[in-house]
């Protein structure tokens, strides 16, 4: 007999949504970037484990995620909710180094070619695959979350790797 559990349910539909993703682009050729994420998924397209995050095109971050294929998804802990919200979620990064000032650091990894953020207890590191541009949407939908045309940018990653902190 099967049960519900909506505990377990809820958390694979709050992963992007209520803890504090970040997602970094960028390679050691254009430099990094990240913005925190809230919007997006994960499942399984053309044969592969995929996320799929959504960027709007105005954001810094959107130029490193257009010249690379290299992006991370870092999980961070609820302790770092306030830098995480003040700084990586409302500053740019052009011209100053955001995870610095937010007491975080980046780990390189030479291998992959991207960066992810050191403070994570999950990582997922990712190849892009497309992205697909959200201009064609519902009148309804525009009016609510696009009334300046700012619109989002739908960027289908596949899973290379999952990472996960260790217990001390």
């Amino acid at each position: 007999m099967l049960k519900k559990n909506l505990d377990t349910f809820n958390s694979i539909f709050n992963k992007l949504g209520k803890e504090h993703a970040i997602l970094t682009a960028g390679n050691k050729t254009t430099g990094f970037n990240c913005l925190t994420v809230s919007w997006g998924g994960i499942g399984t397209l053309w044969g592969k484990n995929v996320c799929f995050v959504f960027v709007r095109k105005s954001r810094y971050t959107h130029q490193f995620i257009e010249s690379t294929d290299s992006l991370t998804l870092s999980f961070l802990p609820h302790t770092f909710q306030e830098q995480v919200d003040k700084i990586i979620g409302k500053t740019t990064g052009k011209g100053i180094d955001k995870v610095s000032l937010a007491n975080l650091h980046y780990t390189y990894d030479p291998d992959y070619d991207g960066a992810y953020i050191a403070e994570a207890y999950q990582v997922l590191k990712m190849k892009k695959i497309n992205t697909l541009e959200l201009d064609k949407l519902p009148p309804n939908i525009k009016e609510e979350y696009y009334i300046n045309q700012d619109y989002h940018t739908m960027v289908i990653c596949e899973i290379k790797q999952y990472l996960e902190k260790e217990d001390k």
